[in-house]
């Protein structure tokens, strides 16, 4: 049911048929000749922006000559919007790190001509990638500029974008009622629009928010929704429309919804369901094609019609290969393109994860147990592969927006520098205009000084975070733990394979989300604790045992503390520590609730601080632990901003006659404060 909503939202290939557009390009080149700079620029980039969704080269080739004849004829606007181009054309490539440089650096350009419709698609286009990165809050705020910028230049169609992609990003994090009220208001402009387009695609997504929805009378609201877009659909021919509404409703009375014992009808679910395949058919969509197949060949299993499901699934896979052999020929719904293609480029991946779900299904129901065993390795490593691949797109382009900032400070210092020396020369030839000039000269400095030093506060916070990230996301454990998933591969070991490269995938985007938060839910930081103990346990098989002990008082989802506070020192415990001790060890682990404070203890059996670096001396190496800097300097940090401080000491203990016996870091973490309130959009 989901998929289908989704597919609802996301944009068709264009308006405009192909001869039509070809029949805009070739009136636009004839116009290029005897045309002023200006006029060229403007016709490159509109040429650019034709080809950017169809035609990768054509778009650059465009768009780079428009930046080139902007450069040299002095054109910055010019300039701005042929960056946006370029990374409208990477970005329909899916190169999304050379889509997202393009558009931070025509974000800096086009900011200055604001409001402006370029502008207004470039702020929806960083809105998009950021959606698909999961950072919700970062997408929405893009959102709502692009919807600000078009409502300032007269486009209050265009604005409609903002509350259209609002409401999804919502929906995607269960925030419903968030959901629903944006979307209500993008149903509600449609309609002082008249646009029954625009309204027909706002009605599905507004029936499957009320669906999600846990009352039952909500629930029940979804289906005059559904059926209001379809009769809207209908009355416009629009196939598309028709079979996405088709299938919603199939969906509705199918025997997978939440409230089948008021709605259920397979019977009904499947008149609907083929009537959507007709529709699609006729639309030459493949890729609703294949989910109707999928919802189709479900219920064959379900009343043991096993032939007929079994050539549906076919048939299904037959139009996931034309749909991933013909990338610039698919055509998504919906009437905003560049949502579409970000989320189409995801949903395809899931419905082929579904599809061999159900061969699966299907081969156990008919006692074929070799191909049941196949498909579900299918299912499990298209599963794996495609969340790996999404983390390592989310890491590559958390780098890449790091890049872009250490270019701009780059850029800045340059220009700093550049403006000091322009001073300085203007200093010495006109020392004799008087104090007037002095007065000029002294407030220049003045304010080059104070942005020299918010560019030094900057650096530091930004050299504080890359040490932070550094530092938990070790080079030699994060080596090890490859080169462990590595060894069971060639060992043909497929099931811990799968289950280690789970656990080291969720712990990697954990320290990657964790590491541009202030605070996360004790919840959260407890997990990544855990999946961080569980690798290290499979490196050092039999070493050590570890226990998390929770009082019962604290409430893990609600309670906000810095993350990755004690990671640093885990890890000191098991490499300098349990690793040096002659038999296996043990870490404990403990969150307790006291006075009003939260004590978190890490404690080790361990031979010991003092212990570790003698050993470690012997063998020729230096200890260049690097936790205690690294967390004093964050705690002295976050301290700056807090009433009630944050404290940390580190214990060695000992036994009764004075021998290391390992060691306790402990950190005291107020609660209740307004640093650790929660709001309950937070907890959505």
């Amino acid at each position: 049911m989901i998929l289908i909503s989704l597919i609802s939202v996301f944009p068709s290939f264009s308006q405009d048929p192909p001869d039509h557009l070809q029949v805009k390009i070739d009136s636009l080149r004839h116009l290029l000749p005897g045309t002023s700079t200006r006029e060229q620029v403007d016709i490159l980039n509109e040429l650019a922006s034709i080809y950017a969704p169809i035609n990768f080269d054509s778009a650059i080739t465009c768009a780079v000559q428009a930046q080139r004849i902007g450069t040299v004829y002095g054109y910055p606007e010019g300039i701005g919007k042929a960056r946006l181009y370029t990374g409208n054309a990477y970005y329909y490539k899916m190169d999304l790190k050379n889509a997202l440089l393009s558009y931070l650096a025509g974000l800096k350009i086009l900011e200055e001509f604001k409001p402006l419709k370029e502008l207004g698609e470039l702020y929806m286009q960083l809105g998009n990638i950021n959606y698909y990165m999961g950072r919700t809050e970062k997408a929405v705020i893009y959102f709502r500029l692009a919807g600000e910028n078009f409502l300032a230049t007269g486009n209050f169609r265009q604005s409609l974008q903002e509350p259209f992609a609002i409401c999804f990003a919502y929906l995607m994090q269960n925030r419903l009622d968030s959901a629903l009220l944006y979307i209500n208001r993008f149903v509600n402009g449609a309609r002082m629009l008249h646009d029954r387009y625009l309204e027909a695609h706002g009605l599905n997504p507004m029936g499957w928010t009320y669906f999600e929805m846990n009352n039952i009378d909500m629930k029940c609201k979804a289906l005059p929704c559904f059926e209001a877009s379809l009769k809207i659909g209908i009355e416009l021919k629009d196939e598309t429309l028709i079979a996405i509404n088709n299938l919603t409703l199939g969906n509705y009375f199918d025997r997978s919804t939440p409230i089948f014992e008021i709605t259920g009808d397979l019977k009904l679910a499947r008149s609907y369901h083929n009537k959507a395949l007709d529709a699609a058919v006729k639309a030459n969509n493949p890729f609703l094609q294949m989910a109707i197949l999928d919802y189709l060949a479900a219920i064959d299993i379900e009343e043991k019609k096993f032939d007929q499901a079994q050539i549906r699934l076919n048939e299904s896979a037959r139009n996931l290969e034309i749909f991933l052999n013909n990338p610039l020929k698919n055509k998504p719904v919906s009437p905003y393109f560049g949502f579409g293609k970000m989320v189409d480029y995801i949903l395809i991946q899931i419905e082929r994860i579904k599809m061999y779900e159900l061969r699966y299904e299907l081969a156990m129901a008919r006692g074929e147990t070799s191909a049941a065993i196949e498909n579900l390795r299918l299912s499990y490593q298209y599963g794996d592969s495609m969340y790996a691949e999404q983390q390592a797109r989310q890491f590559e382009l958390l780098m890449t927006e790091a890049e872009a900032e250490k270019t701009d400070q780059k850029i800045r210092a340059l220009a700093q520098e550049n403006e000091l020396k322009q001073l300085q020369l203007s200093r010495s030839r006109f020392i004799s205009a008087g104090i007037a000039a002095i007065v000029v000269i002294i407030s220049l400095f003045l304010l080059l000084f104070f942005q020299r030093k918010r560019l030094k506060a900057e650096q530091k916070s930004i050299s504080m975070e890359q040490r932070l990230l550094r530092a938990q996301m070790n080079p030699h454990f994060l080596f090890n733990s490859l080169a462990s998933i590595q060894n069971y591969i060639i060992n043909e070991d497929t099931d811990q394979a799968s289950i280690y490269l789970s656990r080291f995938s969720q712990l990697v985007r954990n320290i990657l989300d964790n590491s541009v938060e202030e605070y996360v839910p004790l919840e959260k930081e407890i997990e990544t604790v855990r999946y961080y103990l569980d690798l290290q346990k499979v490196r050092y098989a039999g070493k050590f045992d570890y226990s998390i002990d929770i009082d019962t008082d604290i409430d893990t989802e609600i309670v906000m503390i810095p993350p990755m506070l004690a990671q640093p020192f885990i890890e000191n415990a098991i490499e300098h520590g349990i690793r040096h001790k002659a038999g296996s060890g043990h870490i404990d682990i403990r969150f307790q609730l006291e006075g009003g404070m939260i004590r978190f203890e890490v404690e080790d059996d361990g031979v010991g601080r003092e212990k570790a670096l003698e050993i470690e001396a012997k063998q020729g190496k230096k200890h260049r632990s690097m936790a205690t800097s690294i967390t004093t300097d964050r705690l002295a940090a976050i301290n700056k901003k807090l009433k009630k401080k944050i404290r940390m000491e580190i214990i060695d203990l000992t036994d009764d006659h004075g021998e290391a016996r390992g060691t306790k870091v402990r950190f005291g973490i107020p609660v209740g404060g307004s640093q650790f309130a929660v709001s309950s959009s937070q907890l959505a």
